[in-house]
């Protein structure tokens, strides 16, 4: 048996490298001048325990008790901004994914954001996030959605969201080959964590007058997950589900769900999954809603993050050829959704594509939320116009025939 250090001290031993490389970041902007980032790492959102608690239009951080927890045994947390307006936003955040022991031992941390390195998942998602929100999750007054009341739902076990086990998995010990194996331990909570977050939105927003679902990244396929779950609790406003940069298809995909993350996906879900489980996702919500629900679908057409994870899932690795392989495989399965009888409004844009032909991850969350620009729409108006004018429109849809 693996030797194991009492839980107290392993969550210390976990934490105390990424509070040292906080320190010193923090430090190192400071003596740099740049204090305006030094401040985004240390403005701590306030604590409240419900909604009424929070200020209008102000981010806060909710801490949920056990079983949620995140990767690193710390406390999970959410964060909340009331609304003007009676529309309600929740908001699943990209959490990566963790699925085997490299991944696991490559979690994102100050460091690896900063210095580059593993970031595979977040283990956990620390206060100063809410200090770096912009596009659709801003404070800004040009921000359409700024007088949503807007709950941020982070995955912080690398199980997009709905696993429910413990993995240990089998790694080649410190002192390389020959010298033994170690064992890494993956604690997949998603389910859990997600679960006490609705929880907690179904208590404290009653009756919004609209419902938008979001996420971008693995955050997208999140959402596409969970809206059925809150479609059927308010169950009398219209519903909007959004996924933005969230195609990721593998092969490997349809096992993990189940045989590492221990999802009980079809007996939870309602459904089973596939190597393409935006599309399974999309499919069943359609067919469970009706005309109730607006499905919409941001993605640039070479989006190397995405593309990346999803040859990573199936052990190979980003090329010219794998890229293009994923720009097949998406344009394949919008198509085919296009193709329903209740197809999703589509951004698809090839804005900001370099020499390569290769695009930017995530359009929703920062400043080309209002600059990435298809067939003369915004972005922004896109989604404003589909969401709260209720005037959904597809635009880049010329690159499905390419």
């Amino acid at each position: 048996m693996t030797p194991q250090l009492p839980d107290s001290a392993r969550a210390r031993r976990r934490r105390w490298p990424v509070v040292l490389v906080s320190i010193v970041a923090v430090v190192v902007l400071v003596a740099a001048g740049l204090t305006v980032v030094a401040s985004l790492v240390i403005i701590r959102p306030p604590a409240v325990s419900s909604l009424a608690g929070a200020k209008t239009g102000q981010w806060s951080s909710v801490a949920l008790p056990e079983p949620a927890e995140n990767g690193d045994g710390s406390a999970y947390t959410m964060y909340v901004k009331p609304g003007s307006s009676k529309n309600l936003m929740i908001f699943f955040g990209d959490g990566g994914m963790n699925w085997n022991a490299a991944t696991a031992q490559q979690p994102v941390t100050l460091g690896s954001s900063i210095f580059g390195g593993g970031n595979f998942s977040s283990p956990n998602v620390p206060f100063y996030v809410v200090n770096t929100f912009g596009g659709m999750l801003s404070t800004e007054s040009r921000n359409p959605f700024a007088d949503f009341t807007s709950i941020y739902i982070p995955t912080t076990t690398g199980d997009l969201g709905v696993g429910d086990g413990t993995a240990h998995f089998l790694t080649e010990a410190a002192g390389g080959a020959g010298s033994g194996n170690a064992v890494v331990t993956a604690k997949f909570n998603g389910y859990n964590n997600t679960t006490a977050a609705l929880n907690w939105v179904y208590a404290n927003v009653a009756d919004p007058a609209k419902v938008l679902v979001a996420g971008s990244g693995t955050g997208g396929l999140t959402a596409a997950f969970w809206l059925s779950k809150i479609g059927d609790h308010f169950t009398d406003a219209p519903l909007y589900e959004y996924s933005d940069s969230a195609y990721y298809a593998a092969t490997q995909l349809a096992y993990l769900f189940d045989g590492v993350w221990d999802a009980q996906f079809e007996n939870r879900f309602g459904y089973a999954v596939t190597r393409n489980p935006l599309k399974d996702a999309i499919t069943y919500n359609t067919a469970r809603f009706g005309d109730r629900l607006t499905t919409l679908i941001s993605q640039t057409l070479l989006d190397k993050t995405d593309a990346a994870f999803s040859a990573d899932l199936d052990e190979g690795y980003y090329s010219p050829q794998t890229g293009a392989d994923w720009n097949y495989g998406l344009k394949q399965t919008l198509r085919a959704l296009r193709a329903a009888p209740q197809p999703p409004a589509l951004f698809l844009t090839d804005f900001g594509a370099d020499e390569h032909g290769e695009t930017p991850h995530i359009l929703a969350t920062n400043s080309r939320f209002w600059a990435a620009t298809q067939d003369g729409i915004t972005l922004d108006t896109w989604l404003s116009d589909a969401v709260i004018s209720s005037s959904p429109q597809s635009a880049g849809v010329g690159f499905l025939s390419q």
